[in-house]
């Protein structure tokens, strides 16, 4: 059963600062803490999820860009590594050899790219809660390491696929709470049912392992699966804590730059969303209202999602499905049987770009004939979340939960931490949630020298 990690706080005002990209700059944490004196910190990746081994993992290129917008590196040994390689037309030339290359000068140097071994060795402690998704530029092997327990932080708060966390707060007369889920990695559609290198089968485990390659995460099906899951079954038993709740969806993409992820804040009714920008100077602060030019417009880009998704499944279903009943494990199934049932609901428009007769009246679903075969008691009690009163009812609101949240869902995309900070505050006396950002912005210095 899905129980959320619980925070108490006994205050009438909860402040949160909101950061992006600390990239193992872990220390920058407390110094944030004394700055702000925040009450938690939400982080929306990337984390700096990097030990001892992974330098001799990753591969170059995703080693490269990690060294890039390391502030942990000095700039002349950022600039030294960027002499290991120049760009003449098309090609690349290489400037390093078997002694000299970008791994050995990092693995020899004293300088880290993350001082997350610092903080699980105890050498080091987080002053407050943080509580922060991965990102796409992390190891999947340290992930995994904090989600089957061989790594531990305190005061760390991993918000992905099996953990959700509900902080209240009150003040003797009344009480809130603020739901935080959410999912990181990047999105990308021809990645959904691939599990990644680092992971060459699906798992039998309960647990199931983050996907992706050493330094490059993304997001599958089957974790979408997982937090449908856990989602559903929290709102399900506790159906008045969950409506009550503020719910904050946290990701590394932008779910409004990608339709599953924003289907997904629609369906469960999130309030917020926060997400990482793609290194913009300035936090944007958004709903959909002001930047369609119509309801029907921003449906579109959701059925053309659905459309997309559809043209996958149709191609890879049978290996897919031929590969899940190998395993025989009926969370694996439920789990990607919710979530394609999920995006199944998707509305599909007439205007939509892709729109193709032959595939709208296609269902996204597992084929009868496999459900039937690994068919078990806990896996109907897992699809029967499916026939939920509470979700026929979204079901049957669909349309309406995309307009109340076309004019109400507000998202935030977070700017790097070195460029600015979003601070959030909730009134428990008024019940009113404010916000401040905080963005360095453009330096125009460039256009005096240039005069």
């Amino acid at each position: 059963m899905t129980n959320p990690h619980i925070s108490i706080y006994n205050t009438n005002n909860v402040k949160i600062l909101v950061v992006a990209d600390i990239r193992g700059n872990l220390s920058y944490f407390n110094t944030l803490s004394t700055i702000h004196n925040p009450d938690f910190i939400i982080h929306t990746g990337n984390f700096g999820f990097i030990d001892n081994e992974s330098i001799s993992k990753i591969h170059e290129s995703y080693l490269r860009h990690i060294v890039e917008f390391s502030p942990l590196l000095s700039k002349d040994l950022i600039l030294k590594i960027s002499q290991l390689s120049k760009v003449q037309g098309d090609s690349v030339h290489h400037l390093s050899n078997d002694n000299i290359n970008l791994k050995s000068i990092l693995l020899n140097s004293n300088q880290q790219i993350s001082q997350l071994m610092d903080f699980i060795n105890g050498n080091k402690n987080l002053n407050i809660p943080v509580y922060t998704i991965y990102g796409m530029c992390e190891d999947s092997n340290v992930i995994n390491k904090f989600r089957n327990g061989t790594y531990k932080i305190n005061n760390l708060h991993i918000i992905d696929d099996y953990n959700l966390h509900s902080i209240k707060f009150n003040n003797g007369s009344s009480s809130q709470s603020i739901l935080l889920a959410g999912i990181g990695g990047s999105l990308s559609y021809h990645k959904l049912f691939h599990q990644g290198t680092s992971n060459n089968i699906i798992p039998l485990s309960s647990i199931i392992p983050i996907s992706g390659d050493p330094g490059n995460i993304w997001i599958t099906m089957l974790q979408l699966g997982k937090l449908f899951h856990s989602l559903l079954e929290y709102s399900e038993n506790n159906p008045n804590e969950y409506n009550k709740s503020i719910k904050i969806l946290v990701t590394h993409q932008s779910p409004t730059r990608e339709p599953l992820l924003e289907h997904l804040s629609i369906f469960f009714k999130f309030d917020y969303t926060i997400s990482n920008s793609l290194h913009f100077k300035y936090i944007s602060s958004f709903n959909d209202l002001t930047i369609n030019t119509s309801f029907e417009t921003f449906k579109i880009k959701f059925s053309d999602s659905r459309l997309k998704l559809l043209k996958i499944w149709i191609k890879i279903q049978k290996k897919y499905e031929k590969l899940l009943s190998q395993f025989n494990n009926y969370q694996l199934a439920s789990y990607i049987h919710l979530a394609l049932s999920i995006y199944d609901k998707i509305p599909i428009s007439k205007s939509s770009s892709s729109t193709d007769n032959t595939d709208e009246n296609i269902s996204l679903s597992l084929s009868p004939s496999l459900i039937n075969s690994i068919q078990s008691s806990n896996f109907n009690n897992l699809l029967n979340l499916l026939s939920k009163h509470e979700l026929n009812q979204i079901i049957r609101h669909i349309n309406d939960l995309y307009y109340v949240s076309f004019q109400n869902c507000w998202h935030y995309n977070i700017c790097d931490v070195e460029n600015g900070y979003l601070l959030l505050n909730y009134n428990l006396q008024n019940n009113k949630f404010s916000m401040n950002t905080y963005s360095e912005g453009f330096d125009f210095n460039y256009r005096f020298e240039a005069t």
